[in-house]
């Protein structure tokens, strides 16, 4: 009986699990503006970091991460107070915003 009940709590528990961990690994090229609007400014920071490394920047060089949140910011409509604080995005709201930076060319 015991184990029926521990596999009954831990079925639940890999699917919340692999929900969460999903959610992660899909955080950087494949959230959108909604996603990163929605976020709060600690979760876009992360969500900004981990756009860096994939494209072969260090998330240690500040200047980039400030040139790359700027163009989130404003490739989803994020760039003035208000729009910026309102959790929406006005613009390219199912983009990706792995999209507001031409990566090819991008330097600081």
């Amino acid at each position: 009986m015991r184990s029926r009940v521990v596999a009954a709590g831990f079925v639940p528990g890999v699917v919340v699990l692999g929900a969460i961990v999903a959610g992660c690994g899909g955080t950087a090229t494949g959230a959108t503006c909604d996603d990163f609007a929605a976020q709060d400014d600690a979760a876009r920071g992360e969500t900004v970091l981990s756009l860096l490394e994939p494209h072969g920047i260090s998330s240690r060089d500040l200047e980039s991460y400030r040139v790359v949140v700027g163009k989130v910011n404003e490739y989803c409509g994020l760039r003035a107070g208000v729009a910026r604080e309102s959790g929406e995005a006005t613009q390219n709201n199912t983009q990706p915003i792995d999209a507001a930076v031409d990566w090819d060319s991008f330097t600081h």
